[in-house]
C-alpha cells in the first residue's frame, strides 16, 4: 500500500496535553468491579457524559469495540453499544468535541464502512474520527463467521481495507479494484467526507508489526504503556521509525482518584478488593496471553493482573489530583501527546476531574483555561 498523507485535522493546538473518556460505551467501562456503582452504559448516561465531558473542553470520546465482554461475574458484562451507530448519536448531541468510532475491521465491508464514516463525518461537520482495529479474540471472529487469519494477515487486510475506504473518500469517479482480499467493481462513495478533508485516523496496534501500521498509515497512534520509567526511550525508537511524516503519539488509560491518597486507597481497595470481578480479569489475563501483544514476564505479573482489574491493561493513573497531573506530567515529558482515559464510575468520577485535576493542568500549562472548568 502506498504511503498515506497526514490528514488536515486535527485537535485544536491550544491544549499541549489533550484528554478524552475511553470506553463509555460498554457497560462498567474498563474496570473489573462489581460494586453498584460499576458504570451503567445506557444512553441517558452516554449523553450526559458527553456533554459535561464538552463543557469541560476534553478534546475526543472514544468507544471500545467488543461482542462478547469478559465472561465475568457481572450479568452486563458483555452489553455495550456499537460503535458507529453510537458516535453518531454522540456528534448529534454535541458541538465541539470530536468523537471516534472503533470498528474491527474484518466485521465491516469497507463499502458500507465508507459510508456510515462520511454519514457521521456530516453529522457532526468534521468532528468524527475512526479508529481502526484488526481484531484479535478468536471468541469474536466465530461470533461474526469470519475467518481467523493470523496475525500479520489480520494487519495486511487492515492496510488494504483502509486503503479502500480512503479511495473512497475521494474519487470523484467509479473504479474497479482487485487486491488480495478484495475484488469490488464500480466502487463509488458520495457524499465525500465533511469539508473535503479525511477523518482522523487512529490506530493502537501494540505488536511490531501493529505498530508499523500505525506509523505507515493511521494519523495517530494510540499506545500501551508498559512502563512508565521506560517510555521515554521507547517513544524515542517509535519517532525515529515514522516513516518520513510526524504523527501524533496517544496512550489508554484509566484514572482513580479522591481528594487525598486515603481516600483514593479506600476507593480502589472497595472498588477492586471488595468488589472485583476477578473472573473477568483472569479472563482477560488468559487472552493476553493467547495473542502475546506483551511480554510473558508483563502479562503473568501480580501488577499486570492488577492493571487489568482497574482498567483492562491501560496506564494505571491512581492517587490525588495532584498525583494524577504530576502522571500526566510525566507522561507528555516522555513525549505522549495525550491520553484518553477511563473512569470506574464516569458521571460521578468526572467531578473531580473537572473541578480538581483540570485546573492544576492549567497551572501546570498542559492545558489552556478555556473552558477548562466548565
Amino acid at each position: 500500500m502506498s504511503t498515506i498523507p497526514v490528514t488536515s485535522r486535527r485537535f485544536g493546538a491550544a491544549h499541549r496535553f489533550k484528554l478524552g473518556l475511553f470506553s463509555f460505551n460498554h457497560d462498567g467501562g474498563l474496570t473489573h468491579t462489581l460494586a453498584p456503582e460499576r458504570w451503567a452504559a445506557t444512553w441517558d448516561n452516554t449523553c450526559a457524559l458527553a456533554r459535561v465531558a464538552e463543557a469541560a473542553d476534553l478534546d475526543f470520546l472514544l468507544p471500545l469495540a467488543t461482542w462478547v465482554g469478559s465472561a465475568g461475574d457481572c450479568p452486563t458484562d458483555d452489553r455495550s453499544f456499537e460503535t458507529l451507530t453510537w458516535a453518531a448519536g454522540l456528534l448529534a448531541e454535541t458541538t465541539r468535541i470530536h468523537v471516534f468510532a472503533t470498528v474491527h475491521v474484518p466485521f465491516l465491508n469497507p463499502v458500507f464502512a465508507a459510508k456510515q464514516c462520511a454519514t457521521c463525518d456530516h453529522i457532526g461537520a468534521g468532528r468524527f474520527g475512526l479508529n481502526v482495529v484488526a481484531g484479535y479474540h478468536k471468541i469474536e471472529f466465530a461470533v461474526h463467521g469470519v475467518p481467523y487469519l493470523d496475525h500479520d494477515t489480520r494487519y495486511a487486510y487492515l492496510d488494504e481495507w483502509l486503503a479502500l475506504v480512503r479511495r473512497m473518500w475521494t474519487a470523484r469517479e467509479r473504479f474497479d479494484f482487485k487486491g488480495r482480499f478484495f475484488d469490488l467493481k464500480g466502487v463509488i462513495s458520495d457524499p465525500k467526507p465533511y469539508g473535503d478533508t479525511q477523518p482522523l485516523v487512529v490506530s493502537a496496534g501494540s505488536s511490531p508489526t501493529g505498530r508499523a501500521f500505525a506509523l505507515r498509515a493511521a494519523d495517530a497512534l494510540f499506545m500501551l504503556i508498559p512502563n512508565l520509567d521506560t517510555l521515554a526511550d521507547e517513544l524515542l525508537a517509535t519517532r525515529a521509525a515514522m516513516v518520513g511524516r510526524p504523527i501524533d503519539i496517544y496512550a489508554s488509560g484509566h484514572v482513580i482518584c479522591r481528594r487525598t491518597r486515603a481516600e483514593t486507597r479506600e476507593y480502589y481497595r472497595y472498588l477492586i478488593e471488595e468488589h472485583g470481578d476477578w473472573r473477568a480479569g483472569r479472563n482477560m489475563r488468559d487472552a493476553y496471553a493467547e495473542i502475546k501483544s506483551v511480554p510473558e514476564a508483563v502479562y503473568s505479573s501480580p501488577a499486570f493482573l492488577d492493571r487489568l482489574m482497574t482498567g483492562s491493561g491501560t496506564f494505571q493513573v491512581i492517587g490525588d489530583p495532584d498525583d494524577v497531573v504530576a502522571t500526566f506530567q510525566r507522561i507528555h515529558d516522555a513525549g505522549v501527546d495525550g491520553m484518553a482515559i477511563a473512569l470506574p464510575s464516569y458521571l460521578a468520577d468526572f467531578a473531580i476531574i473537572r473541578d480538581e485535576v483540570l485546573p492544576r493542568m492549567v497551572a501546570r500549562g498542559l492545558r489552556t483555561a478555556d473552558r477548562a472548568t466548565g
